[in-house]
Formats: C-alpha cells, sequence, structure tokens
C-alpha cells in the first residue's frame, strides 16, 4: 500500500518526466507551519470528498518553471506572464490528478478546485487546513519547486 507521501512524489515524477523528459529529485520531505511560500510561483489546488477536506500547493522559483516550460515548448519563457501562470496552473492540475488518482487506488476519491495562482517572491498562502502541511522539496537542474499538501478529516455531525 502506497503512502501518501510515495504517491505525492510518483505524481510529481510522473507529470514532470512524461512531459519533459527532466527527471526531478525528492529532497527531504518536512512539515510547515509558515504561511510564506518557497518560491515565486504558487498554483494552490483546493480538495475535498471522500471524509476529507485539505489543498494541494505546488510552488516553483522562476527558474524552476523557466526550465520546464522551456523543456515542454522549445523557447524560454521571457517574463512572468498570464501564459506561464497558466501554465503553472495546468502542471499543478497534473500533479494533482496523478495524486488523486494514486489517492483514489487505496478507496479514498477526491475532487480538486480550478488552482488559484499566487506569484510574487515572499508571497503568503494562508492553509485552509488545520492539520500540518507535509511539504516535499524537489530539485530540476539546480533549480527548486516545493509540494506540500494537507487533508484534514471532516468532522461528522
Amino acid at each position: 500500500m502506497a503512502t501518501v507521501l510515495d504517491a505525492l512524489i510518483s505524481s510529481v515524477e510522473e507529470v514532470i518526466g512524461i512531459y519533459t523528459g527532466l527527471k526531478p529529485k525528492a529532497g527531504k520531505p518536512f512539515v510547515r507551519t509558515e504561511p510564506q511560500a518557497l518560491g515565486d510561483i504558487s498554483a494552490v489546488n483546493g480538495l475535498a470528498g471522500s471524509g476529507f477536506t485539505g489543498m494541494l500547493t505546488v510552488t516553483f522559483t522562476e527558474e524552476c518553471l523557466f526550465k520546464i516550460l522551456t523543456a515542454l515548448f522549445g523557447n524560454e519563457p521571457k517574463e512572468l506572464n498570464e501564459e506561464v501562470c497558466d501554465a503553472a496552473g495546468e502542471l499543478a492540475n497534473q500533479i494533482c490528478g496523478a495524486f488523486r488518482r494514486r489517492f483514489e487506488e487505496q478507496g479514498v476519491s477526491l475532487q480538486a478546485a480550478v488552482p488559484v495562482i499566487v506569484t510574487g517572491k515572499g508571497h503568503s498562502i494562508t492553509p485552509l487546513c488545520t492539520s500540518q502541511r507535509m511539504a516535499v522539496p524537489f530539485e530540476l537542474e539546480d533549480s527548486k519547486m516545493v509540494v506540500e499538501l494537507c487533508l484534514d478529516k471532516k468532522k461528522k455531525s
């Protein structure tokens, strides 16, 4: 039985690997409490279903996102614009979908909202969860991205 951590890591490796041929290397997972993002562009997916609510956040440094998009489209973006932000949201959607598929194999069905994109150096994201946020850093050719997940069990009424 795969753990939540395994599902998260393999989802990132699958999506980035399939779309770009690049191989993200997972670092040591850690617990996050502060709201400040660990990158420049974050895509936040709300999650709900099967007794859980939560959020999955994918945060890229600008350098990392530009490397991914260069591998995808063959030319490097010149600036952080609407197209680049849309691509960050789509990558997060794909990672979230791969994670949800793996979770469903364990009998837990989750639905995801359309991602919200937040940009800017030092931006903050206030988590919707009361539980701890698990963060997994990834290195991609000397650039960084972080995937964070928190899930709360719904209280029974």
